[in-house]
């Protein structure tokens, strides 16, 4: 793994112990003598010089339930029933603070999902994505004498990805032999056994592939308070829009307008000089809805539902040894029920559940 390499790097040649308050690497994010860690479900108000990388790796099950389908000539499909992936994400931080209270930087995931069931496999297939978040972050208030930071932060989001179904290949060849048949053109073609001439416009790659591309911005305020040496707790609030587009074959194209607003909030207890050992507990709300969605062809193609709410617990240990570095392994949780419609009612979707591990490092400088 990237990150376990980095890792063991850091701690060769981060310096050895603690700086006294007010100096060295952790002076930026430390408040009456409380360093503060980087959590994982929030960005923190704190402007700092730093590089990250996490590796993440996790499930994600679905429940549902449907019929098995019929596939072309009556052959039986995998049944619908529900949706399990397995998840692996790379994620890298870099930020600059050419100022005291001011920094440009950038977030970049890489994402990789496969299906984890012969139904998922066939029905969602295999994804790689990314997603690209330059940011610019202000502290505005950072005060040692009440133990408070509060910053803002806002950038932009640019997203993509690709997607490979199998499932999109049967639904395309369904439709173009079901189109084959009504044109008499064709079936002379097939009557002669020359299917290059039935089925010359036939794309069966395309008919796998979804793309994916997502443009919007960004912004949130956070907050940091000490209590004492050992304890602290870090908040935020924002939200973000995007413009989303998903094209998966002739006729599946769709357009999507996703907002959402989150909330979240992290606990940390860091034991040192008595121990070189922390700990943080995080959780987060998020609630967001699709604008303009065309709730048939989306949801076909993988794409969000009209709605939804997020629930997020994040527990995490952390090795603070050292002044300049953060490393941690952290276990992540959620919950998504998400909200449908069906002709002119809502009515809730079916669950969706998430658990990983993060192996989290950064370097601050």
């Amino acid at each position: 793994m990237i990150a376990c390499a980095a890792a063991l790097a850091a701690l060769l040649v981060a310096p050895s112990g603690r700086a006294e308050v007010g100096y060295g690497a952790a002076a930026a994010r430390t408040l009456e003598g409380h360093t503060f860690q980087p959590p994982v479900l929030l960005e923190g108000p704190f402007t700092t010089t730093h590089v990250g990388i996490d590796t993440s790796m996790g499930m994600r099950v679905q429940d549902g339930a449907g019929a098995p389908p019929t596939g072309p000539m009556r052959l039986p499909l995998p049944a619908r029933d529900g949706q399990k992936l397995f998840l692996f994400e790379e994620r890298l931080a870099v930020g600059i603070a050419p100022v005291r209270g001011a920094e440009i930087g950038a977030r970049a995931v890489f994402q990789l999902g496969i299906g984890g069931d012969a139904a998922s496999t066939y029905y969602y297939g295999g994804r790689t994505g990314y997603e690209v978040r330059p940011h610019l972050g202000f502290e505005a208030l950072h005060s040692e004498s009440l133990g408070l930071s509060v910053g803002l932060r806002a950038g932009l989001i640019m997203a993509g990805g690709v997607r490979a179904r199998p499932s999109g290949l049967v639904d395309a060849m369904m439709r173009e032999a079901d189109a084959a048949m009504r044109d008499r053109a064709r079936v002379i073609c097939l009557v002669a056994g020359d299917l290059g001439c039935a089925f010359k416009n036939f794309d069966g790659a395309g008919a796998m592939r979804v793309d994916e591309r997502s443009f919007g911005v960004h912004a949130y305020a956070s907050a940091a308070k000490s209590f004492g040496r050992h304890v602290g707790l870090q908040a935020s609030f924002g939200g973000e829009g995007l413009d989303t587009r998903l094209h998966g074959g002739p006729g599946l194209d769709s357009h999507m307008s996703p907002r959402s607003y989150a909330a979240s909030v992290a606990a940390s207890v860091d034991l040192a000089p008595l121990a070189p050992l922390g700990a943080m507990f995080e959780a987060g709300l998020e609630r967001g809805e699709n604008r303009g969605l065309d709730r048939r062809n989306a949801e076909l193609l993988g794409g969000a539902p009209m709605a939804y709410t997020t629930e997020r617990v994040a527990a995490g240990v952390y090795y603070t040894g050292r002044d300049a570095l953060t490393l941690g392994f952290v276990g992540t949780y959620g919950f998504t029920q998400a909200r449908r419609a069906a002709g002119d009612t809502i009515s809730p979707g079916p669950p969706t559940r998430a658990l990983g591990g993060r192996l989290a490092l950064r370097y601050f400088f």
